[in-house]
């Protein structure tokens, strides 16, 4: 699903990522270090957003790099604060929607049902200016989620969270995987 193969990534003098091989298959994968470590700078290269300096990066076997197909496969959670301060979450959240052919009442129901998931149905008609850091967080979560991507990229999703709505979140996706793993039967 992922693979990366001697991958390297610099900044004028400063390596991101040096020589870095990996092959992620199907399932839940975290990367855990320090501040600086490249962690993001390794979910930008997955995601496209950056181009090595050297190596390859697969994604569903296709290259990242500019690749907009790809990328509408892709849920992403960025480390960034949320800048639309003077929208709602749902008006954010069905915006976003367009991009992957969610049009009209599919782009207004799908991401009032994305919101539900990650808690904020109560909050989602509010600017998101108004909102706590715990809350942009979820909006983000629900932005990520909304369109059902074959793969989620969560870089510190669970940021601003208190330990309830960490919990919660966890407990929603386990819940969202049994559904997918095993639906109702009629």
């Amino acid at each position: 699903m992922i693979e990366l193969n001697n991958v390297s990534k610099f900044y004028k003098t400063v390596i991101g990522v040096n020589d870095f091989t990996l092959n992620l298959g199907p399932g839940a994968h975290g990367i855990l270090g320090p501040n600086g470590s490249g962690k993001t700078t390794m979910i930008n290269l997955v995601t496209g957003q950056l181009k090595p300096n050297l190596g390859s990066i697969r994604v569903f076997g296709e290259s990242p790099w500019g690749n907009d197909r790809l990328f509408s496969k892709l849920g992403l959670v960025l480390s960034e604060e949320v800048r639309y301060h003077n929208i709602s979450a749902l008006e954010w959240v069905e915006y976003l929607l367009k991009f992957h052919d969610y049009k009209g009442a599919r782009a207004t129901k799908t991401a009032e049902d994305a919101l539900l998931q990650v808690g904020l149905q109560d909050a989602m008609m509010q600017p998101m200016g108004t909102y706590s850091k715990g809350m942009r967080q979820r909006a983000k979560l629900a932005q990520a989620i909304a369109h059902e991507p074959d793969l989620l990229i969560l870089d510190e999703p669970f940021n601003g969270l208190d330990p309830v709505a960490r919990h919660d979140m966890t407990v929603q996706d386990q819940e969202r995987d049994y559904r997918q793993s095993y639906p109702a039967r009629s």
